[in-house]
């Protein structure tokens, strides 16, 4: 068969810029396995931020349990000594509830001082409780 001849019904055909290079377009498999690298990749970009903000909002749960037991020492330790005594209280804070129990000992670890311990506790997960414990001495003056 010999070459086709140009005529009015075949007219030539225009080379493109990347045809006339050698090359090709690019493929459907290679799209799509490009598009499965981008996938794992922004999923993987996702869990990251996700589990960032779980532990930002755990670490805040936390700083905002030691302040409540501060908060509360500094309530109980303001009272006069004969009247230091346990104490419970329920505290929401936002969306989470906070339980705040005070106990207190006496003549530990010597006479005439009160052990104050005060014990912040809180959800983390709808299956675990966090707790936090600040302790403080009192004399009797």
């Amino acid at each position: 068969m010999g070459p086709i001849e140009h005529d009015a019904t075949h007219p030539p055909r225009a080379k493109g810029a990347a045809e006339a290079c050698g090359q090709r377009g690019v493929s459907l498999i290679e799209i799509m396995v490009a598009t499965v690298i981008l996938s794992f990749v922004a999923i993987g970009t996702a869990e990251f931020f996700v589990r960032g903000r779980t532990g930002f909002d755990q670490e805040e749960r936390k700083r905002v349990g030691v302040q409540l037991a501060q908060e509360a020492l500094e309530r109980t330790v303001a009272l006069p000594y004969p009247q230091i005594d346990a104490w419970i209280e329920a505290r929401t804070v936002g969306t989470v509830d906070y339980t705040i129990a005070v106990t207190s000992q006496m003549n530990v670890p010597e006479p005439d001082i009160k052990t104050v311990r005060c014990t912040v506790t809180w959800n983390a997960t709808p299956t675990s409780e966090r707790t936090t414990s600040l302790v403080t001495l009192v004399y009797d003056n």
